[in-house]
């Protein structure tokens, strides 16, 4: 009999084993995928980047050459003398919309690539000027017809110049959607606070003593290194803010209207991707967490990253 007893423990024991390494085998399979999908995203990801610095790097060589050009004929426009008052103004006009362009490629806020192919025309007009003020210091005759024809072109230049203005305007805004913060893996759940002061999630209404938003700030070569604030705001299934602890005074600005957060974080951003979590907490043990879908969005400044939805039962 006690052979018999033996017998058995020793074969579960067995069986437990194999089951065991089943699970264990089952795991390292998955991890393997998971490391393998990171892997490929951070590859990916890199190569993002080192695209969006190589345009950086063009465009900012085009930027020198286009100053380069605006300075060349600012001087040569300085050089010019003519005691024809029309031509006067014309070149004065002429001289401050340089100095405009100019100013802007210097701010390093105005998109130039797309002037580039301007520069040829700008600078033959610069050349006609030469012939016309010679023909005005020496002739009388045909003065009207002449400066007509420049005006014409003065015309149809200041056209191009606004055209490349408002085409150089679009480009800065894509720059700067470029430089803005992106999200990736963001996570929400429930939480109920335990005696000691430890957390577990719950997916129930009526136990939840906070909501977490997890997430992961993308890297981004092109965003400023600085101090960033962070906003979280969730609203309620019944359409209600909920509210952060600095309750109505919990404000902030996002595209010149102002809204109300849920909780707010200041995180000194470098560039690199930084894993961040936003927790709203309910006022007092009296409040009733509803059951329902929850919208939930992240701000970063006065735009917004990502949004998605929650549901507690």
């Amino acid at each position: 009999m006690e052979i018999e007893e033996k017998k058995h423990s020793s074969a579960s024991q067995e069986l437990r084993l194999k089951r065991t390494n089943r699970a264990l085998i089952a795991i390292i399979v998955l991890l393997s995928i998971i490391l393998g999908l990171t892997l490929w995203q951070f590859f990916d990801l890199r190569k993002d980047m080192s695209e969006r610095g190589t345009e950086i790097e063009l465009l900012n060589d085009e930027r020198g050459e286009l100053e380069e050009e605006l300075t060349d004929m600012l001087n040569e426009l300085d050089s010019m003398e003519t005691d024809n008052d029309s031509m006067k103004v014309e070149l004065s006009n002429r001289k401050t919309e340089i100095e405009d362009l100019l100013a802007k490629v210097k701010d390093k806020d105005f998109a130039i690539y797309k002037l580039k192919k301007e520069t040829t025309t700008l600078r033959t007009i610069m050349k006609g000027y030469v012939v016309t003020i010679d023909s005005l210091n020496t002739l009388n005759v045909g003065l009207r017809k002449e400066n007509q024809e420049v005006r014409t072109t003065l015309s149809q230049e200041r056209s191009r110049t606004k055209e490349l203005v408002k085409s150089n305007e679009n480009l800065s805004s894509k720059v700067a959607l470029a430089s803005r913060l992106d999200v990736a893996d963001v996570a929400v759940f429930g939480v109920r606070v335990r005696r000691d002061m430890t957390g577990k999630e719950t997916d129930r209404a009526r136990k939840t003593d906070k909501i977490r938003v997890c997430f992961t700030l993308r890297e981004n070569k092109v965003a400023k290194v600085e101090k960033k604030t962070l906003y979280l705001q969730i609203i309620a299934p019944d359409g209600q803010y909920l509210l952060s602890e600095e309750g109505e005074e919990g404000r902030f600005e996002f595209n010149g209207n102002s809204s109300y957060y849920s909780d707010k974080m200041v995180v000194s951003y470098d560039q690199s991707s930084q894993e961040v979590c936003l927790d709203w907490k309910k006022p007092d043990d009296n409040y009733i967490v509803l059951a329902g879908t929850y919208n939930i969005k992240l701000f970063a400044e006065d735009y917004e990253m990502a949004s998605t939805t929650h549901s507690l039962k």
